[in-house]
């Protein structure tokens, strides 16, 4: 268990099995929600491809992830479930908006860089990953 006192109170970095498990909590979630909506109109006449109702629902999964993280103490579902956030790396205070775009950028490099960029946690002091040192974010265990 890796802490680090800060601002007169100690931090505990989340590392990657408890991470990865939120990770996978909310991919179901997200997943059962995608599914969910594609489901509801599954005979649509829509000029529109089904394709394009998959990339928007996730551009709202996007946007549901990022508002979950500014507005809800920086924890989507599985990071509630599992007594895990994300803050900001200097002030400990809830990430805004603009960092929770720039670390889902990161997420996304992340992705492409064959998962590689998460595997960082398991070699970094602080247990970031790729995307935590793009966005300089943290994820802590809540107390």
């Amino acid at each position: 268990m890796e802490q680090q006192e800060r601002h007169s109170r100690t931090v505990e970095y989340a590392g990657f099995i408890v991470r990865w498990v939120a990770f996978t909590i909310d991919n179901a979630l997200f997943a059962l929600i995608t599914i969910a909506l594609l489901f509801l109109f599954p005979n649509f006449e829509d000029p529109l491809p089904v394709g394009i109702y998959r990339a928007l629902i996730t551009v709202v999964i996007i946007a549901a992830t990022i508002a979950m993280w500014v507005k809800f103490d920086g924890a989507t579902p599985g990071k509630k479930f599992m007594k895990i956030k994300v803050v900001d790396a200097d002030t400990l205070d809830t990430i805004d908006a603009k960092t929770g775009m720039k670390r889902y950028v990161g997420y996304l490099l992340s992705s492409i860089m064959l998962l590689a960029g998460f595997a960082m946690v398991l070699f970094s002091a602080k247990k970031q990953a790729f995307h935590d040192k793009f966005a300089n974010t943290l994820v802590i265990h809540s107390s």
